[in-house]
């Protein structure tokens, strides 16, 4: 008597086989079905080969199903959802309160969905570690619960006295978890959020928002500046450009933006020698004074900056910048300049052209690269570059030519030269003027 299955004998096959089905993958289930049918020696099993492949997609589809992935896995797809690792990033946030409202109402919304979501989303303490003062109270109080002891991302701002006083008594007693403080003084608190910010020893980045100076409370200490943080990125917006050299101790990445009082040379010598492990800088909208002053300037030397951005400038802005430093043939250099193109970048060309060549001469590279664009001239070796940008031009400005009479050091190989072109939609037949390469065209120089 022929062996018969039944659909109970089916469901059950579909079962045994998943685990191996899955491991193999599912480009040739019928073979594989096939085989471990007939392994099992019945005929008729073959003949139930649809049935086996019904029930087995529907086994495959509930176990895709998004209840049974598991909780790192569903943690992850909501931390997307909320574009976590963005928000939490002070470098990257430039509207922090509409951002966090945003992200605690996706929470909320995610957290509602079942109890699984709800409590994976509770549990997880970084996702309740941001806080801004302009939350109500009730709402500060159950994130500091739901964080717990994580490291806390704070806003502190001065909307009026009563809320400001209830914020600080509750932020003041997690000073140690404070790792990000974005402290935005323009309605005022200078005195009000002072304990706050003398109190914040594992500071990592910090953010200053219409500052006239650095709010501190007196201490019993002999130094009026004790207990000042020391953070590791530093970002001044609007603000004055305080010289407590402490401040700058352990930054590696500062940023100014347009700075409220203008910037100058000794200003901005003190900040950067109080600051031995400054890798990056940028200077945005910078107000400089005295650019009509020629007196000699000696540089400055900046031995570890990697980056210097001067970004949002004129060409003599951009000029007495450079001016200031001493850079290393290995520092990268990105400048945005609000007339770059054509005669825009008659006042600091020399010194592009000097930077050029002392990277050219000091490199061990065999080649370096052009990146030519209508709004962008960039020059790299290695790890280092130049760029340069100038707003947006539907065909390629008079680019300088930064190579002609180059001389490389003795016994230099010529290096070989790469040069990329980049054209705008609607001028894909655009190319920029020669003359830009023509010092390119010598011995020590082989274009690719």
């Amino acid at each position: 008597m022929k062996e018969t299955l039944n659909r109970s004998e089916v469901e059950r096959l579909a079962g045994e086989t998943a685990a191996q089905a899955f491991g193999v993958g599912f480009n040739d289930l019928d073979s594989f079905i096939t085989q471990q049918c007939e392994s099992r020696g019945g005929s008729e099993v073959i003949g139930t080969l649809d049935l086996l492949l019904g029930c087995f997609s529907r086994y495959r589809n509930r176990l895709l199903r998004v209840e049974l992935l598991p909780d790192d896995i569903l943690l992850d797809i909501f931390s997307l959802a909320v574009n976590f690792d963005e928000l939490k990033n002070i470098t990257r946030s430039t509207d922090l309160p509409r951002e966090m409202r945003i992200q605690y109402r996706n929470l909320c919304s995610i957290q509602r969905v079942e109890k699984r979501w709800h409590d994976i989303i509770v549990s997880y303490a970084p996702f309740w570690s941001l806080i801004c003062a302009s939350m109500p109270q009730n709402a500060i109080e159950l994130a500091l619960t739901r964080a717990k002891q994580s490291p806390l991302c704070i806003r502190a701002q001065y909307d009026e006295e009563e809320g400001a006083g209830h914020f600080m008594d509750m932020v003041l007693p997690m000073c140690s978890r404070i790792r990000s403080l974005i402290l935005d003084l323009g309605h005022g608190g200078e005195e009000m959020f002072a304990p706050l910010w003398m109190r914040l020893p594992a500071i990592q980045r910090l953010q200053v928002v219409y500052a006239e100076d650095i709010p501190y409370q007196a201490s019993d200490k002999s130094s009026p500046t004790h207990g000042i943080p020391s953070p590791h990125w530093i970002h001044l917006i609007d603000s004055a450009l305080p010289t407590v050299s402490i401040l700058y101790a352990q930054v590696e990445e500062l940023t100014l933006e347009r700075p409220s009082v203008p910037l100058t040379c000794d200003v901005l010598k003190s900040i950067v020698l109080s600051a031995p492990r400054l890798r990056i800088l940028r200077l945005e909208m910078p107000r400089l004074e005295s650019l009509n002053d020629e007196s000699p300037v000696d540089p400055m030397p900046v031995p570890n900056l990697q980056l210097l951005c001067i970004l949002c400038a004129n060409g003599d802005e951009v000029s007495c910048i450079l001016d200031w430093f001493q850079l290393s043939p290995s520092t990268s250099i990105q400048i945005t300049a609000r007339d770059a193109g054509d005669m825009g970048l008659t006042p600091y060309e020399g010194q592009i052209r000097s930077l050029i060549w002392s990277a050219l001469r000091s490199t061990t590279e065999p080649s370096f690269c052009l990146d030519l664009a209508p709004w962008a001239y960039k020059f790299q070796i290695g790890e280092s570059s130049i760029e340069i940008e100038g707003g947006y031009h539907n065909t390629y400005p008079q680019w300088p030519d930064f190579f002609k009479g180059f001389v490389p050091r003795a016994g230099q190989a010529p290096l070989r030269v790469y040069v990329f072109l980049t054209a705008t939609l609607g001028y894909p037949g655009e190319f920029p003027n020669q003359d830009c390469l023509a010092g390119l065209h010598n011995d020590s120089f082989v274009m690719m």
